[in-house]
């Protein structure tokens, strides 16, 4: 989708970014946390003899959320691991664009039925509440990474129905000379690099 933002309109394109720079600052900051606890983890047990109390209830809900917001970063920026073969088949732009359209297509279907189920734990949480599951010692409520759940779903389903949205505007041609001048410039970094 990074591809084709500069197709949407400026206030749009503005607050998209705006999002993904937020999620990006969320995760560079809260990155940190998992080397350093267990390193302190190392510390405490092998040199201090002693125990890190709990750190496993406090690490799940920000890998929870370190986990789903990576992933609607990489829906936006189009990186996630995928099988597809047809790309190589034809070199035929409606081709592509189509091959493009109905990948996005069935994408959006998925995390469309998966966002919604996880409207439906965030439902049952709040509907349990003041009774919320806690974790054992630190009283965290599941809530917290649930919550992390549905927004990392709920983006993903956003940044593929705006994917979607540009492959239809900008169509077949447009779309080819977008992905080709992408792959030029992406040979020109790497030929910078080397130098």
């Amino acid at each position: 989708m990074v591809l084709l933002e500069s197709a949407l309109p400026q206030g749009l394109r503005s607050f998209v970014r705006a999002l993904v720079r937020v999620k990006t600052v969320l995760v560079v900051v809260a990155l940190p946390i998992l080397p350093i606890t267990f390193f302190l983890v190392v510390l405490f047990r092998y040199i201090l003899e002693s125990d890190l109390f709990a750190y496993e209830e406090w690490l799940l809900p920000i890998c929870f959320w370190l986990y789903f917001l990576g992933s609607a970063i990489g829906t936006y920026d189009d990186v996630h691991i995928n099988a597809d073969l047809f790309g190589t088949v034809s070199a035929n732009p409606k081709f592509l664009w189509f091959r493009k359209i109905g990948i996005t297509t069935i994408e959006l279907v998925i995390v469309l039925i998966v966002t919604y189920w996880a409207y439906l734990m965030l439902a049952d949480e709040i509907a349990a509440y003041p009774h919320w599951k806690t974790t054992i010692a630190l009283k965290i409520p599941f809530f917290i990474p649930r919550v992390g759940i549905f927004v990392g779903f709920f983006f993903m389903s956003f940044y593929s129905a705006l994917s979607l949205y540009l492959l239809c505007k900008v169509g077949p041609n447009d779309y080819v000379k977008i992905i080709t001048q992408e792959q030029i410039d992406k040979e020109t970094k790497e030929e910078r690099a080397t130098w």
